[in-house]
């Protein structure tokens, strides 16, 4: 009787899984690294599919901003269209949150511990302001689709779960132009990029 069970289990615990394995199997990915004349220039640097079919559900987390020894942490963040932010004050002292970008809101200003939201419904870039310390300031980009990343200290980037096909991929950055290129995805295969800035 326990080997009986023990089986079914199994097997249902296989069932459920396949559909993540199929999914994971039947799509691609995005690798890459980017290269500029400064190492501070590689880092932060938003690459992003454009122009992808499909409608897509923002995450139901949110994604999250802090202000935290007097700087927005992290500089630059990326969401999908639809994505609530919250904005976080870990100083001993009041912030502000506001954009003069595209939905231009201000969140008012709040003390350590408290938090404001905001939901971006529309694509473009937000500079993050506080007119409390104006030396203060960060940037969110979004974008319409969930196929997105931001570079790290060394340059690179991965983008998971891109479905197989072509694509124009984008790159945005505070210290350099923008620039585009095509790419090629294959299922259950990485496609590498590498990206020059300012070259």
């Amino acid at each position: 009787m326990l080997r009986t069970r023990t089986a079914q289990l199994i097997a249902l615990l296989a069932l459920t899984a396949a559909p993540t394995i199929a999914a994971a199997q039947s799509s691609g990915s995005i690798t890459g690294d980017v290269a500029a004349r400064t190492p501070k220039a590689r880092v932060g640097v938003v690459v992003h599919l454009t122009n992808v079919t499909g409608t897509f559900r923002p995450p139901a987390k949110p994604a999250a901003m802090d202000q935290k020894g007097m700087t927005f942490i992290p500089h630059i963040l990326a969401v999908q269209k639809g994505t609530t932010v919250v904005f976080r004050n870990s100083d001993a002292v009041s912030h502000n949150i506001f954009s003069p970008d595209g939905e231009k809101y201000n969140l008012g200003s709040f003390g350590q511990g408290k938090s404001a939201t905001h939901t971006f419904n529309t694509v473009g870039v937000y500079h993050q302001l506080c007119n409390v310390h104006p030396e203060m300031g960060a940037v969110i980009y979004v974008v319409d689709n969930p196929y997105f990343a931001v570079s790290g200290p060394d340059g690179k980037f991965q983008i998971e779960g891109v479905p197989p096909g072509s694509y124009t991929l984008k790159t945005w950055s505070e210290k350099g132009p923008e620039t585009t290129r095509q790419v090629t995805v294959a299922a259950g295969a990485p496609t590498n990029v590498h990206i020059e800035l300012g070259k």
